[in-house]
């Protein structure tokens, strides 16, 4: 994905959640501690917003960043899923113990990296 793609999915997310909760940019702007103008650079992209500014958008919407940027990986994980992933990799199926012990390992992985 080129620069211009990934600042117009990022334009289209915020577009679309102001449209959704029916706020202004301006008060979007403020409320982010923005200037109106630089949130009119990246909604005409312009600019990409910086890592911080994402965050600060995905927190005032009560979304995580990855909802704005989808080139950040999402926070949450189904564990589930990614055991039988796992599972299906192997000529073997897991035992509860060790389905148990993926889990733990799974969760703690996910909690370091956040």
């Amino acid at each position: 994905m080129d620069k211009k793609e990934h600042n117009a999915i990022i334009a289209e997310n915020i577009l679309a959640n102001l449209h959704q909760r029916k706020i202004s940019q301006i008060e979007f702007a403020k409320a982010c501690g923005i200037a109106p103008s630089s949130l009119t650079d990246y909604l005409k992209l312009r600019t990409l917003p910086s890592h911080g500014v994402i965050q600060k958008m995905a927190d005032f919407f009560g979304i995580e960043k990855s909802d704005l940027d989808t080139s950040y990986k999402p926070q949450t994980t189904d564990l589930d899923s990614m055991i039988e992933r796992a599972d299906s990799y192997q000529d073997y199926k897991l035992d509860k113990t060790m389905r148990l012990k993926l889990r733990n390992l799974i969760q703690d992985f996910l909690k370091a990296e956040q």
